[in-house]
């Protein structure tokens, strides 16, 4: 989670945390980047806000062959995705029907996602088109060799994320142990969510913030992947993944990743396990791009705080929340929400667990912008 590092060091450039109390912030920054589970990723550049330009892509391209999963490469995979559609995938799908749905979202933008495609794609499965956004490099250069131990670690990888529903950043950085390839992370990740994968394709962003796909790499320098799927239903769907720095100097106005974002922020917007990153100043630009453009946002408790939700969106609560994660037991932002919850009347249950796993449950905010008279 890059944007994490670089949050984090920021934080310490700036001196907030003074020099006599440096070794014990370190304590707490490595039991941090041990625990927080999605990569993140940030736009930047602003003009108006224009479509992705889609192209005609191969069946069974380059990347395909070469990353697409094989059921082969995890033993115990396909037993423990069964286990994972009953316990997480299903309940949420049931609870997306009657909650989700009324949004009516066929765009949904997936900030600080990781490679986590089955579950944005399980609490709108009615959206056509996924576009994820994190910090991490999906491998574009498809003719390294695999290391010794690496489809191991990429199973382990992703058997955690099936029993728990989140990555750990440690396991996606490779910390302490070998790095999984991102990008077979992703099409496990399909696998997971019971799709198959027709093409992937390449990504590069324009100035004005505009997507075009591309079937080879040809002198292109990438800023992503499109994956074209077909779900467990038959219906066809897109999913994009970004890379980009989510924070305020990734967003800086007048680069082409502000104007994708602005761009693609339409519609509806999903946050989860983020870190609690949005609360924070170094991401002011970010959730000031979600304030004012979405239409719709749901997330759990580690997203907008709850003021500058309620302002813009009339909020449904689901679920429980009496405490944040213990690494941000002190966040000013969890207090609000949990003052703003206990004044809530009936509020409703939530089927599934959600969001990084903690005593106080799992808490989701559903927001739909408010109608201006």
């Amino acid at each position: 989670m890059n944007d994490t590092f670089n949050f984090i060091q920021g934080m310490v450039d700036m001196t907030i945390f003074p020099a006599r109390a440096l070794g014990a912030s370190l304590v707490f920054w490595s039991l941090l980047l041990g625990h927080v589970c999605h990569a993140q990723t940030a736009p930047s550049v602003a003009k108006e806000p224009q479509a992705l330009a889609a192209l005609p892509s191969e069946p069974g391209n380059d990347l395909l062959k070469r990353f697409g999963f094989m059921p082969s490469e995890c033993p115990g995979f396909t037993q423990v995705a069964a286990n994972y559609q009953s316990r997480f995938s299903a309940p949420m799908r049931a609870w997306a029907d009657q909650h989700t749905a009324k949004l009516n979202a066929k765009k949904v933008v997936y900030p600080f996602s990781g490679a986590d495609i089955v579950t944005v794609a399980s609490v709108f499965p009615a959206a056509n088109h996924l576009i994820l956004v994190a910090d991490q490099w999906p491998e574009y250069a498809s003719n390294k060799p695999v290391a010794a131990g690496q489809a191991a670690k990429e199973c382990e990888t992703m058997m955690y994320f099936a029993r728990y529903g989140y990555f750990r950043t440690n396991d996606l950085e490779g910390k302490n142990s070998i790095k999984p390839r991102f990008i077979k992370l992703l099409t496990y990740n399909v696998a997971l969510s019971d799709a198959k994968i027709r093409s992937i394709d390449y990504l590069t962003l324009g100035e004005g913030g505009v997507a075009a796909v591309h079937t080879k790499l040809d002198g292109i320098q990438p800023d992503g992947l499109r994956f074209l799927v077909n779900t467990a239903s038959g219906r066809e769907l897109k999913i994009d993944y970004v890379r980009m720095d989510l924070s305020n100097n990734g967003l800086s106005i007048g680069k082409k990743y502000h104007a994708f974002m602005l761009a693609q922020m339409d519609d509806a917007v999903m946050i989860k396990s983020a870190s609690h990153l949005l609360q924070k100043p170094y991401f002011s630009t970010l959730a000031s791009v979600v304030a004012d453009k979405t239409k719709s946002v749901v997330q759990d408790e580690t997203g907008l705080d709850i003021e500058p939700l309620r302002k813009v969106f009339d909020v449904k609560s689901y679920g429980k929340f009496h405490a944040p994660h213990p690494l941000w037991r002190d966040s000013a932002s969890g207090q609000r929400l949990i003052k703003y919850l206990s004044e809530q009347s009936g509020i409703e249950s939530l089927p599934f667990t959600i969001g990084y796993e903690k005593k106080s449950g799992s808490v989701l905010l559903v927001g739909a912008r408010k109608v201006t008279p």
